[in-house]
């Protein structure tokens, strides 16, 4: 497989990464980005060659990953799709622009293009990302497996009706940041109470990575695992309570809604 990166930022960066330790020698990697310095933090088993070069005889990508903004993907595709439409095989178009719908993505490639929009999220810089992906009708089954492939290696993988990538966006997509915030607050109330910052850090980071690697392998439901640490009128029933009495729940399925309307605002 051969795999055309076009923008090497974080996100562009960390999927080059997975593929490189997934596949080993057998991917064929390219890259460009606009910005020199991104490009010299990249590997040296990544070919970094300008989009021109991309598409001739025997030497076109399988897929083309777009991982610019997406106030630059109009530009950063302009030359990008002429080489592609003149080139004899068509590869498949991965965007993981966010709000960019399949539709829009139409409007700069090449008649017919083949077009995947994927929602990654931050964690796939460390191999442990959520990727949603949605295909165009046109795409086939080979497409699907290769998109299977390219972000399974970042993490897990999981295709969607393009109707719920906004809200794909609003979970998984901004999630982490919300994971973050609950890890600080946790933090945050151990040094209250008493203990030693680094002592409260290593219990709250700990405590979040194993209660959710728990929560991925147990056949329990939620409310069962949450039954297994809460005794009657114990200390985590109280604590419980207190979050209840808060709305941390209706706290974070309205951020989750917030986030999904504020994805299909900015959607074009």
């Amino acid at each position: 497989m051969k795999l055309a990166m076009l923008g090497t930022g974080t996100m562009g960066g960390a999927i080059l990464t997975g593929l490189r330790k997934a596949f080993g020698e057998g991917i064929e990697l390219v890259a460009w980005d606009a910005k020199k310095e991104a490009l010299q933090k990249l590997d040296s088993s990544v070919a970094v060659m300008e989009p021109a070069g991309w598409f001739s005889a025997g030497a076109a990508p399988d897929a083309v990953v777009v991982a610019v903004k997406p106030y630059d993907c109009a530009a950063a595709l302009a030359g990008v799709a002429e080489q592609a439409g003149a080139g004899i095989i068509a590869p498949l178009w991965i965007s993981i622009a966010a709000g960019k719908s399949i539709a829009s993505l139409k409007k700069l490639l090449p008649d017919g293009a083949r077009i995947c929009r994927v929602m990654p999220n931050t964690p796939a810089l460390i191999g442990k990302g959520m990727s949603a992906y949605a295909l165009s009708e046109n795409a086939t089954p080979e497409d699907a497996a290769l998109v299977a492939a390219v972000f399974g290696a970042c993490g897990k993988a999981l295709a969607v009706q393009e109707k719920s990538m906004n809200v794909v966006t609003g979970l998984s997509g901004s999630g982490p940041a919300y994971v973050f915030y609950f890890m600080e607050s946790l933090i945050e109330a151990g040094i209250m109470a008493g203990l030693p910052a680094d002592t409260a850090r290593e219990c709250a980071l700990q405590t979040v990575l194993g209660s959710a690697e728990m929560a991925a392998t147990s056949t329990d439901s939620l409310p069962d695992l949450i039954k297994k640490v809460m005794t009657p009128g114990g200390t985590t029933a109280h604590g419980m309570m207190a979050l209840e009495g808060h709305g941390v729940k209706d706290a974070v399925i309205k951020a989750v809604f917030a986030a999904t309307k504020r994805s299909e605002a900015l959607e074009n």
